[in-house]
Formats: structure tokens, sequence, C-alpha cells
């Protein structure tokens, strides 16, 4: 229902799906990624597909995922604002990653823009 407005990650995921308008940037990372994002308010968990390949962001979940991420709420935003590295966030098992390893790590092309706008408009 309308859980996923309340997740502080649907934010996010909005600022996600106006990067993804540059073809340019679609093209460093041409897969969908599927992401489950879990313990939000109330305990809501909501699922959003990145869609490189269509260059496009959307709530739900993808037919045909490269890579399913799963995280909570607040690690989606601290992994997201560059607090909480992916890589250490899987080591500490905060993330879970399924199918293609190297694919979720484009993921982070495409985050990496997000933290650089986010200082630019200050």
């Amino acid at each position: 229902g309308g859980d996923a407005a309340e997740l502080m990650a649907s934010a996010l995921f909005a600022q996600i799906g106006e990067l993804l308008k540059d073809k340019e940037l679609c093209k460093k990372a041409p897969a969908v990624f599927q992401f489950v994002i879990t313990k939000g308010p109330s305990d809501a968990t909501a699922s959003w597909v990145v869609d490189g390949k269509a260059g496009e962001v959307r709530e739900g979940t993808a037919a045909k995922a490269d890579c399913t991420l799963t995280l909570s709420d607040a690690d989606f935003v601290l992994m997201v604002s560059g607090k909480l590295p992916a890589q250490r966030a899987f080591m500490m098992g905060k993330l879970k990653i399924a199918g293609n390893m190297g694919v979720a790590q484009k993921f982070a092309v495409i985050s990496s823009k997000l933290t650089k706008g986010q200082t630019s408009k200050l």
C-alpha cells in the first residue's frame, strides 16, 4: 500500500530516477537492480526497481532482475550517502545480494553521482 512513501529510501529512489535520465550514466550501469528495503516505519518493507537499461526507477518488483539487494531503510540511506560503503555493509551482513555480484557493484556508479549531486545543491 502507501507504506513505501514513509520510507526514507523513497525520496532517494526518486532522485535516482532523475539521475537515470542521463543516458551516459545508464551506459555505465546497464542492469536491472532489484531493491528490497526493509525495517521502514512500522516495519514496512517495500521494493523498487532501478532499471539502468530503460533508464527508470519504479516501485515494485522486476520480472527479471540482474541482482537483488536487500537492506534496511536506514542502511540504504547510509549506503547511498556514502557513509556506509556497500562492501562493508555486505561483510557486516547488513546488505544481502542475490544474483550477479559484479552487476551489484555497478550500482555504486549511480549512487556516487547521487552524493555528488546532493553537495552541489546546497
